[in-house]
């Protein structure tokens, strides 16, 4: 650690328009996400490069305004909380591929079986998938490679942000009201993935193209997951990272449990 530049960090108080707009939150409450996500947004000093991904983590979560700032869901007060000091010894690194730059790459769901002409979702037997009581195609798609429509998409365009943010949303919360129409799944994960990720035109290509880095992550002590939360599929932490301009956006949700 003593041979390499260490990355520091400040927050900001930089205003998310899109998620804290007051018909994005109707949707998210409705989802049992609205108390749930934190978005907070940092500084920071050096250059990123790929290879620095686990250091970037792990300088991020034991850095002190980090930590002074970072917010965590508390079940005893049903709110966000700050996150408080911790001696993070491992972090546990992933980098997330971010290139969709159209939501024509969700107009496969329109298919006969999945999604009807004017949006509604098809319906099936309720079923526990997960810990989630799946009864329409779209959720049995996410969650099932029993699914008739799992090859819909491939292992690797799961695997992108923008597929992940939409699922995240679809699944909700611990007592989400699943929507019976997909139009606000798809238009709340475009209009936040507009609002976190950065773009620029390529000089050689005069093509948009991605320069958001994206890292999913978690902090540990030994066997004890700090940040963001017990492992749930539904409990994650993304740091969205502008390499243009050192801008990092922590973006975290606690899946944790019910009000029962």
């Amino acid at each position: 650690m003593a041979d390499r530049k260490t990355f520091e960090f400040e927050v900001t108080t930089k205003k998310f328009l899109t998620f804290n707009s007051k018909e994005v939150r109707t949707d998210l409450t409705r989802w049992d996400l609205g108390s749930r996500i934190s978005l907070t947004t940092f500084t920071y000093n050096n250059f990123f490069k790929d290879y620095q991904a686990k250091d970037f983590a792990y300088d991020f979560f034991n850095d002190p305004t980090v930590q002074a700032n970072l917010k965590v869901f508390s079940a005893n007060q049903r709110q966000l909380v700050s996150w408080g000091s911790h001696e993070i010894k491992e972090c546990q690194v992933e980098i997330v591929p971010c290139s969709i730059t159209s939501m024509d790459f969700f107009d496969r769901l329109k298919t006969p079986g999945m999604v009807r002409e004017m949006g509604a979702l098809y319906k099936c037997l309720d079923e526990d998938i997960e810990g989630f009581i799946v009864s329409d195609e779209l959720h049995k798609m996410l969650l099932s490679e029993e699914s008739e429509h799992w090859e819909m998409f491939s292992e690797e365009e799961r695997g992108e942000f923008l597929f992940l943010l939409f699922k995240h949303l679809v699944l909700g919360g611990p007592i989400c009201q699943y929507d019976d129409l997909i139009e606000r799944y798809l238009e709340v994960a475009k209009n936040l993935y507009k609002e976190f990720i950065a773009v620029q035109k390529s000089s050689e290509t005069k093509k948009i193209e991605i320069v958001s880095k994206i890292l999913k992550v978690s902090a540990w002590d030994s066997d004890i997951c700090w940040y963001p939360g017990d492992e749930h599929a539904q409990t994650f932490c993304y740091l969205v990272l502008n390499p243009v301009n050192r801008i990092c956006t922590a973006f975290s949700h606690d899946f944790g449990k019910g009000i029962w």
